[in-house]
C-alpha cells in the first residue's frame, strides 16, 4: 500500500497576528515591569533626600520633588497595572480603567511643567538680579506654581471624560499588544485632551530651550569680563614691577 506523506510543518510560514500579539505582550510586559522598579525607587530617593536635607530644601528642588510625584504616578500605579494587564490580556473595569488613564496623563503633563519650571527657576536666578528672584520665589509664590501645574493637567482631562468609550472585544494577543492604547480607551485618542499635551511637550521644550540658551550666553558673558579683568589685574602687576 502507499504510505501517507508526512506532512511537516512549514517553518517559514508567516506568524499569525495572534502569535506576533503574544511576542509583543511579553516584551512590553517586561519594559514596563523593569521601568515601574526602577522609576519608583529612583523618584523615591530623590524625595527622600530633598525631604531630609534642610541645605537642599529649595524652591528649584521643589519643583524637582513635584516631577518626581508626578512620575510616581506613572511608575508606581500605571506601570504596574499595565503590564498586568498587558500579560494577561483582560480587559479593566470601565470605570477603574478610566481613573488609571487619568492618571497616565496627569503625570506625563504635571512632569513636563516641572522641567520647564525648573528650567525658569535656573534662568532667574542666574540670569537676574537676588532681589528679583527672592521676590519671585517666595514660599507662598512656589506653592501657588506647583498647584497650578496640576490644575492645568486636571483641567485637560475634562474632554476626554466626556468621550470616553470601552472597546468592543477582539482577539486578545492580536491587540496592540496593550489594553489602554486601543481605539477609544486611550485618553490619547481624544483629540483635545491629546493636543494639550502635544502643546505641553512643545512649551515645554521651547521654554526650557530657551532658558539654557540664555542662561549659557549669560555665563559666556560672566567667563569674558572675568577673562578681562584677571589680565588687566595681570598687566597692573607686571608695569608695577617694571615701575620698582
Amino acid at each position: 500500500h502507499e504510505s501517507l506523506p508526512l506532512i511537516m510543518p512549514n517553518e517559514s510560514e508567516p506568524l499569525t497576528n495572534c502569535e506576533i500579539g503574544r511576542v509583543a505582550r511579553i516584551s512590553l510586559t517586561t519594559v514596563y515591569s523593569l521601568m515601574c522598579v526602577f522609576g519608583t525607587v529612583l523618584n523615591l530617593v530623590v524625595i527622600y533626600l530633598v525631604v531630609s536635607f534642610k541645605k537642599l530644601r529649595t524652591a528649584s528642588n521643589a519643583f524637582i520633588v513635584n516631577g518626581c510625584v508626578a512620575d510616581l504616578l506613572v511608575c508606581a500605579f500605571w506601570m504596574p497595572h499595565e503590564a498586568v494587564a498587558i500579560s494577561t490580556g483582560n480587559s479593566l473595569v470601565l470605570g477603574y480603567h478610566a481613573f488609571k488613564e487619568a492618571l497616565l496623563l496627569i503625570g506625563i503633563t504635571v512632569s513636563l511643567l516641572s522641567h520647564s519650571l525648573v528650567a525658569v527657576n535656573r534662568y532667574v536666578l542666574i540670569t537676574k538680579t537676588p532681589a528679583t528672584y527672592q521676590s519671585l520665589y517666595q514660599k507662598r509664590h512656589t506653592e501657588w506654581m506647583i498647584v497650578g501645574s496640576w490644575l492645568i493637567s486636571l483641567g485637560s482631562l475634562l474632554p476626554w471624560f466626556t468621550s470616553f468609550r470601552y472597546p468592543t472585544d477582539i482577539c486578545r494577543d492580536a491587540q496592540d499588544a496593550t489594553v489602554s492604547f486601543s481605539k477609544g480607551v486611550s485618553v490619547l485618542s481624544n483629540p483635545l485632551a491629546a493636543g494639550t499635551l502635544a502643546l505641553t511637550i512643545i512649551g515645554q521644550t521651547v521654554v526650557v530651550l530657551y532658558c539654557y540658551f540664555k542662561i549659557f550666553r549669560r555665563s559666556i558673558q560672566f567667563l569674558s569680563c572675568w577673562h578681562m579683568n584677571d589680565k588687566s589685574s595681570f598687566l597692573a602687576d607686571t608695569d608695577w614691577t617694571k615701575a620698582i
